[in-house]
């Protein structure tokens, strides 16, 4: 199915809205915190000038004539500056001008010589004590005073120009976001219109384009691009895999079909001097078709974790000699010499023994099939679990192959005597082993002369003692019907 990629110019609207709005909103935040910090500049500028004025306004007013002083009063006040005369408690005696109140103005500040400013809308004001040798009269019927708060105020420069410019250099900036984002969003929609068409590409099952394009300049793209080429690579080696895993299986099923068929048709014909013996062989060759078929419907099985585990006690020496006696058919057909040291007391442990079996008999399985003359089978402890170690003296494998051998599907390689398996066993035990909550390891080669060696760490035991016994060669049993995978 081919990814959907319905809207190209919607990542497009999302990345301009942002480029936008982060170059407004940036443009804003600067523009009124200049405003800001200017108008907090000029009111610390202008009450600075006020003040210097005041004090030496305060210091002229002790020293001149009252008529000088007497039309800066508040009933005559000249500009913006006021004489407020004071009572000798240190209220005003008349109403101050507008916008300031009574309640604008400590006047006990003042009355204790200290000098009050503050901002009242755009106006910046500072009231200063001044006391004068001489009473004035202020007008205000048998009331004298010679203490006075010389006020003085200015407006604050406008701020409309400075508004006029945040304004015309958001809109700017705007207009400059607009242009820049539409362009650097036209090469992000380009790249990943490139980027998308080469997985749809993939999905439809074009394989070939497998090398990074090498186009996308940003970090991330050229990632998504050499990632798409990984996954091309993974996806033809998976495919190469299945391909030769089809045509072992085809193998593994076309060899005793092709038996079966030749001894039917000597049979109809009246060809062959033992029905009987043909009859076994027939036998032996549907088993072998039957164990293929059922390693594909377990593998299956594990793959969409439909397997129910039913675990109980089990004896792991009564499991490894039943295992033993099953293999010794065919380890003899090779002149394969099949070894075990097995403890003399009884080892139980609490696990699923089907699934088990099936597990250690994929593995001794095929040691046997790689084996040169020696295939060897204990069952010992290490730091408190019981494990179960099998080991063949074949050529090995390479380190690396050992590490995903229970995990990946590796391509199936011959065995000793030229037969080329499925290769399922092995996947089959790495998925029972996850399942079964055991840890199964390979380590090749053991020696120079290769080898390999399986480890099947099991949980803690209930066993008395794990005493080591000597080697005993494993019995030569007939084959039972069903040989564990």
């Amino acid at each position: 199915m081919a990814i959907a990629w319905h809207s190209p110019k919607s990542i497009r609207t999302t990345l301009r809205f942002g480029l936008l709005t982060t170059a407004i909103v940036t443009v804003l935040i600067g523009g009124l915190g200049t405003l800001f910090i200017s108008r907090e500049v000029a009111v610390h500028q202008t009450q600075a000038f006020l003040l210097r004025t005041a004090s030496a306004l305060a210091l002229l007013f002790q020293r001149v004539n009252h008529r000088f002083v007497r039309p800066f009063l508040v009933t005559a006040g000249v500009g913006h500056l006021r004489l407020i005369p004071l009572a000798e408690s240190g209220r005003p005696l008349v109403s101050l001008p507008l916008p300031l109140k009574q309640h604008s103005i400590n006047w006990q500040i003042l009355h204790s010589g200290g000098y009050q400013s503050g901002v009242i809308g755009n106006e910046v004001f500072i009231a200063y004590p001044v006391t004068t040798t001489q009473s004035f009269n202020t007008r205000i019927a048998g009331v004298h005073a010679h203490k006075f708060a010389l006020l003085l105020t200015r407006p604050l420069p406008s701020i409309v120009g400075p508004v006029l410019f945040v304004v015309a250099a958001v809109v700017i900036t705007a207009i400059i976001a607009v242009v820049i984002s539409d362009r650097y969003t036209a090469h992000i929609s380009k790249t990943l219109d490139r980027l998308v068409s080469r997985a749809n590409r993939v999905a439809s099952g074009h394989l070939d384009d497998h090398e990074p394009s090498g186009e996308p300049r940003e970090a991330e793209f050229a990632a998504l691009d050499l990632a798409i080429s990984s996954m091309i690579d993974s996806l033809r080696a998976a495919s190469e895999i299945e391909s030769t895993y089809i045509l072992a299986i085809s193998h593994d099923l076309r060899t005793p079909l092709t038996s079966i068929r030749g001894f039917a048709e000597a049979i109809i014909d009246e060809a062959i001097s033992s029905p009987i013996e043909a009859a076994h062989t027939i036998e032996r060759e549907a088993q072998r078709i039957e164990r293929l078929i059922n390693d594909l419907i377990a593998l299956a099985r594990l793959r969409a974790n439909d397997y129910a585990l039913s675990p109980q006690s089990i004896n792991l020496n009564d499991l490894l000699r039943h295992l033993l006696e099953a293999v010794s058919p065919r380890a003899e057909r090779r002149s394969l010499q099949v070894v075990s040291s097995l403890p003399a007391d009884q080892v139980i442990i609490n696990q699923d023994p089907e699934r088990l079996l099936q597990l250690l008999g994929n593995l001794l399985d095929n040691a046997i099939k790689y084996a040169n003359d020696r295939v060897c089978v204990d069952l010992k402890t290490r730091d408190g679990a019981t494990l179960v170690e099998i080991t063949d003296d074949g050529p090995g494998i390479p380190s690396s192959t050992a590490e995903q051998l229970f995990h990946s599907q590796l391509k199936p390689t011959p065995g000793r005597d030229g037969a080329v398996g499925s290769g399922l066993g092995l996947l089959i035990v790495g998925r029972l082993a996850t399942l079964m909550g055991i840890e199964v390891r390979a380590d090749s080669p053991i020696n120079q002369a290769g080898g390999t060696r399986c480890e099947v760490i099991l949980a803690d035991t209930n066993s008395q003692s794990m005493i080591s016994s000597s080697r005993d060669t494993a019995p030569a049993t007939a084959e039972p019907e069903s040989r564990p995978r």
